[in-house]
């Protein structure tokens, strides 16, 4: 690997993320993401505050620019150590209710000791059928979803794969190529394919896929505890985390 890798160009990769299916802009005090065609996505439509200096003005500016867009204002952590310690008073004073996030962050750094399951054929999807946005929006999260996927496909370094069991949609995982850093995401397997290791075979075929087209280095994040003996099956190691996952949100 040619670049060590650095926790913190990793936190600014993870907060750039959505930037690939929503607009941004930066302000002062942080980012702020939004997409007015896909208004129910969390992701799609949030701040990010870096800055604590004059966070009641920040407040402020975030809640005038959603509400001027008829978008219910969102902040997400910006991943530093104890920042909850200097945003949770003018948070609450401003009426957004704070959500703490079980995320752990995981990244590639041995060798996967999975099989891949013979029963899953797995390829590149670069366009949504009818079948996929059908399966995303009953099982997956409804049109919002769907609305991010189609817009990240539009950049070439986002490779969505789709894993096919007798030629139905079983599963999908994707990973997005940044400078130096990749993140894997999407990972979901439809409910009545749990439990046949699709999602330990998606994520082993997705590491070995990214070594075609990339040497940079591959993380993720999990919101689910059960799925950390999966990655860690798959290569990934748990990164020591410094900071809170948290989401601020008024209606």
């Amino acid at each position: 690997m040619s670049i060590p890798f650095n926790i913190r160009r990793m936190k600014e990769t993870e907060l750039h993320y959505p930037e690939r299916f929503a607009s941004m802009s930066q302000k002062d005090y942080g980012l702020i993401f939004w997409n007015e065609g896909n208004k129910n996505s969390m992701e799609s439509n949030h701040a990010v505050i870096s800055d604590f200096i004059g966070i009641e003005s920040s407040l402020r500016d975030i809640e005038s620019f959603y509400k001027a867009k008829g978008i219910a204002p969102r902040i997400f952590s910006s991943l530093q150590s104890n920042e909850l310690d200097k945003v949770s008073v003018p948070l609450e004073k401003h009426g957004f209710k704070v959500e703490i996030k079980d995320h752990e962050y995981f990244l590639h750094d041995h060798e996967s000791s999975v099989k891949p399951a013979d029963d899953l054929q797995i390829h590149r999807i670069k366009q949504l059928d009818i079948d996929i946005m059908e399966t995303i929006a009953l099982e997956y999260g409804g049109d919002w979803t769907i609305r991010v996927v189609e817009r990240h496909l539009l950049h070439p370094s986002y490779h969505l794969l789709g894993g096919y069991h007798h030629g139905e949609l079983a599963a999908l995982a994707s990973v997005s190529v940044f400078a130096g850093y990749s993140r894997i995401s999407d990972l979901f397997t439809r409910e009545k394919f749990r439990g046949r290791g699709y999602a330990g075979s998606m994520v082993h075929t997705l590491v070995q896929y990214h070594r075609g087209i990339s040497e940079n280095h591959l993380y993720l994040f999990s919101d689910n505890p059960g799925t950390s003996r999966v990655f860690e099956k798959t290569g990934f190691s748990r990164l020591p985390q410094d900071f809170v996952s948290w989401v601020a949100a008024k209606e």
